[in-house]
């Protein structure tokens, strides 16, 4: 009788044991390693791009672009350095290495930016911000629609909350009228 009873527990045992242990976890999709990778070379993009505003806002003048660039893009590097720390953790989780900085494209597109001054400039950054967030939303989108693994949809939820709020920043920051390069 005791062999029965201890053959019982030792089965029982073994049972929730084997329940213990979790499954293999699944690949990650391509569509989700490529989201991860975009996603963080995107906010590296967005913080130079915010940290190279420091630089240029208020070098050829104070005219209202220049106050509200310099306010968006300090918004733009808590933002997007709140969000990355997300993203590399969550990467981090599904093992998925992640580059070390923005893109050659974005690097470049920055460049050409940064060579403008005054209110050119501030023009110019707000247009290349603009096209950012959308080309951005249009990745957060496809990655909340159709993604698989469930916490870099989460992260893609979370990301399209703020790109969609920096656009809309951007799109009213282009309304503001901007002096002519003239007037300085």
């Amino acid at each position: 009788m005791m062999i029965i009873l201890l053959a019982a527990v030792m089965a029982a045992m073994a049972g929730t044991a084997g329940a213990a242990v979790s499954p293999t976890p699944q690949p990650l999709s391509l569509q989700d390693r490529d989201f991860l990778i975009l996603a963080h070379q995107g906010s590296l993009s967005e913080i130079e791009a915010g940290l190279a505003v420091r630089e240029r806002v208020g070098e050829e003048g104070e005219g209202q672009v220049g106050r509200a660039v310099r306010e968006l893009a300090k918004q733009l590097v808590v933002d997007h350095m709140r969000l990355d720390k997300v993203i590399r953790q969550v990467a981090g989780e599904l093992g998925v290495k992640l580059p070390g900085e923005p893109s050659a494209a974005q690097r470049e597109r920055l460049e050409a930016v940064m060579a403008l001054r005054g209110a050119e400039f501030d023009r110019a950054w707000i247009s290349m911000e603009i096209d950012n967030h959308r080309q951005a939303l249009v990745l957060v989108k496809k990655q909340v629609e159709s993604g698989s693994a469930p916490q870099v949809r989460k992260l893609a939820l979370t990301a399209e909350h703020v790109v969609r709020n920096h656009l809309n920043m951007f799109l009213r920051a282009r309304e503001v009228p901007v002096p002519s390069p003239s007037g300085s």
